[in-house]
């Protein structure tokens, strides 16, 4: 059964506070687990995307925020993977993927379920329409449209595991920590957590119309269910 309709996750992990804003420093690039063969003496696991969870939610903002909306995006289809070395957690490996152009807008069951401010009023198709062309402008999808989160480094013990992360996002890294909730069996891996974003963190501008009366907010989360396989 696919998530992406499924708003609410279970309580068990909260983003952490993320590191300053990087943009201004050269990080450097990462291998990516991807594009080449893992290493020896682990194991490699491959996230099942039908029946995961990746969701990004915005906020209005601005003078006139009462006009706008909240927005909910979640990706149709991405790819991940986490190498996991027999010996422990020290060296682990782990990728995210996934393209811009890949994001879908404000279903209206997600909006139903997430309830509140979320439900208030109706995002018609031509509204919807609209908040994606700008979303791919503002995140300068044209010239970079993939979205890379890189594993830095885990720690922790199972159910609970601490990421130090690094998000490539139009050109530009920052790096981010999240707390996970673990549930492993021998064939299954399930990682859920929250991480809190800026636009500014890479350099962006939220978009915003009418000099700022109707805008998004500079924060936004990403929210991650992803099932291992």
């Amino acid at each position: 059964m696919r998530r992406r309709a499924a708003l609410t996750l279970p309580l068990l992990a909260v983003g952490c506070a993320q590191s300053p804003p990087s943009r201004e420093q050269a990080l450097p690039a990462l291998p990516s687990l991807l594009d080449q063969a893992p290493p020896a003496g682990g194991r490699l696991w491959k996230a099942d995307a039908t029946a995961s969870l990746l969701r990004i939610v915005a906020f209005r903002g601005g003078a006139a925020a009462r006009l706008g909306h909240h927005h909910i995006l979640q990706a149709e289809d991405f790819k991940a993977a986490l190498w996991l070395p027999d010996s422990g957690l020290a060296g682990a490996q782990g990728e995210l993927r996934v393209r811009l152009d890949a994001l879908q807008i404000d279903a209206p069951a997600w909006r139903a379920a997430a309830g509140g401010e979320f439900n208030e009023k109706p995002v018609g198709p031509e509204a919807i329409a609209g908040t994606r062309s700008n979303l791919l402008k503002a995140l300068e999808a044209a010239a970079h449209p993939e979205v890379r989160l890189q594993l830095l480094n885990l720690s922790g013990a199972a159910p609970w595991w601490i990421a130090a992360l690094r998000l490539n996002l139009a050109g530009r890294a920052a790096d981010y920590r999240v707390a996970l909730a673990v549930a492993q069996t021998p064939e299954r891996l399930r990682l859920q957590g929250r991480i809190a974003l800026r636009h500014s963190d890479h350099g962006l501008a939220a978009f915003s119309l009418l000099g700022g009366l109707l805008a998004v907010q500079d924060g936004v989360v990403l929210e991650l269910d992803l099932q291992l396989r």
